[in-house]
């Protein structure tokens, strides 16, 4: 798994809830498989973080086994298997025994970093139309080209040969239009490409294209999957599912004419300049919706960063996105504070006088942004409790009480995010302290870990202004962290009330 990409089953089932597939409501029992996954340990923290799922990784060899069980076993997180074997080898075990592994609702493999053989990348498929259920979701992280330029290679090598001399003229003009991106970082082909149009010479562009002939893994995936029952859902970056935020202006218009053409993918490849895609295909038989109640009520809605910190607008590639209307600002003020679904919105005040497309459409741009992220659960209040000790949650974030927190962000497995929480290093050192003594007692078990920190003065600078901590600025430091960030913790489950 990469921190890059977020392959949880809930960010999954989103992406397929935009392209109308019914998604999994949250908390029903799931089964879900990573393959040529690296992190073992972001793996064992989105088990812990699903505990009605039960996950399961392919892994190389013995040693990879080995270690997998012994991270997961000092985690006490239950639900994860790893399971040894290549992957044509695997295939065939389990033709012979299917109970070596369950019909899976979710499979993952991302080969960006570590490219599978093409007799792996043929079992892979093989596995996916075998084990996934109807309406599974298998996610794919892949390079559709080996080069830079690749996508625009493909382009020309398919279209130009077929052209005549106007269509050629046009494809340049068509190409600008779509390169912004590519040619903004390639100021020479960007001058031969001017060249060309201003002579109007387009076989003297196409020719510098020439030589290899270039393959798309887009179509080649495509060629693969259709044929074994998958469609294609969307990519798991959910940004990348939206034209207008995700590509240049001037291309918009020409992606969406070219929505039938079968040489869609590289055009979008192209005009995002895209090397590697992050794909989700759902398994046939699909159970497909129109009804936004069904398709994204289910799902709970969270800001896991702070309320200062989320901006007025946001610049994407495509047209910026203004959040300063009234619904946006209510809807970012709730969910800086705690998840909330499409309902609890609309029976809040502050959702008095929006209607449900409206809240809908708004929170779907928050998503695409990458404000809010969809989530599995909503807080549950806990106040009849003690707030005074409150106590980290779940076997896997205990793990925060034996180690030493330098200036890097701790992960921590959330059941209300359905996937990894990242704590910075400030807010983990609090944490530790709350979770240890308790808040009377804080500063006393705090001043020990600042005064260690401040000994390695780049990890220390992360976490405090000052080179010489003292009990003022841990008490401070506290003061300050648990009246910004203590909700959030209790609100994504990460602490609990003892």
């Amino acid at each position: 798994m990469n921190l890059d990409l977020d392959f949880s089953p809930v960010s999954l089932s989103y992406v397929g809830a935009l392209r109308g597939i019914q998604p999994r409501r949250p908390g029903e029992s799931f089964s879900y498989a990573v393959i040529n996954g690296a992190d073992v340990e972001q793996l064992i923290c989105l088990a812990a973080s699903n505990p009605e799922g039960r996950f399961y990784s392919l892994v190389a060899g013995a040693a990879d086994k080995t270690e997998g069980e012994n991270r997961a076993r000092a985690r006490q997180v239950n639900n994860v298997t790893f399971l040894e074997g290549r992957l044509e080898d695997y295939l065939a075990k389990t033709e012979k025994d299917p109970s070596l592994l369950p019909p899976l609702h979710y499979l993952c493999c991302d080969e960006r970093k570590k490219g599978l053989s093409s007799s792996e990348r043929a079992a892979l498929f093989a596995l996916a139309a075998k084990w996934l259920q109807p309406g599974g979701l298998f996610a794919y992280g892949y390079r559709a080209y080996d080069q830079d330029d690749g996508a625009l290679r493909f382009l020309v090598q398919e279209c130009a040969p077929e052209m005549d001399d106007g269509q050629a003229k046009e494809f340049l003009q068509e190409i600008k239009k779509l390169g912004a991106f590519y040619f903004r970082n390639h100021p020479q082909a960007a001058s031969k490409l001017e060249q060309a149009i201003g002579q109007n010479m387009p076989d003297q562009f196409f020719a510098g294209c020439g030589g290899l002939a270039v393959r798309s893994g887009s179509i080649d995936t495509i060629v693969a999957l259709q044929p074994r029952g998958f469609t294609y859902a969307g990519d798991a970056h959910v940004a990348m599912n939206y034209i207008e935020l995700s590509a240049p202006a001037d291309a918009h218009q020409l992606i969406i004419e070219c929505r039938d053409n079968p040489l869609y993918e590289p055009v979008k490849d192209f005009a995002l300049n895209r090397q590697e895609r992050c794909d989700v295909w759902c398994h046939h038989p699909l159970s497909m919706t129109g009804d936004a109640a069904a398709l994204f009520g289910s799902f709970v809605y969270g800001i896991t960063a702070p309320r200062a910190d989320v901006p007025c607008q946001v610049k994407t590639e495509g047209k910026p996105v203004d959040l300063s209307a009234p619904l946006f600002t209510k809807l970012i003020d709730l969910m800086t504070l705690v998840p909330v679904s499409i309902g609890d919105f609309l029976a809040h005040t502050d959702g008095k006088g929006f209607t449900p497309t409206e809240v809908v459409g708004a929170i779907q741009i928050l998503v695409a942004c990458g404000i809010a992220q969809p989530m599995r659960g909503r807080y549950r209040s806990e106040t009849k409790a003690d707030l005074s000790q409150p106590r980290l949650t779940g076997a896997f974030n205990k793990h925060l009480e034996r180690i030493m927190v330098t200036g890097a962000p701790v992960w921590l497995a959330s059941p209300m995010a359905g996937g990894a929480v990242a704590v910075s290093p400030r807010d983990a050192l609090v944490m530790q302290a709350l979770n240890r003594v308790g808040l009377a007692n804080s500063v006393a078990a705090l001043l020990p870990e600042l005064q260690r920190l401040a000994r390695d003065p780049a990890s220390a600078a992360r976490v405090m202004d000052t080179a010489e901590p003292t009990p003022e600025i841990a008490c401070n430091m506290i003061k300050d962290t648990v009246s910004q960030s203590i909700v959030q913790w209790y609100a994504y489950g990460l602490l609990s009330a003892a």
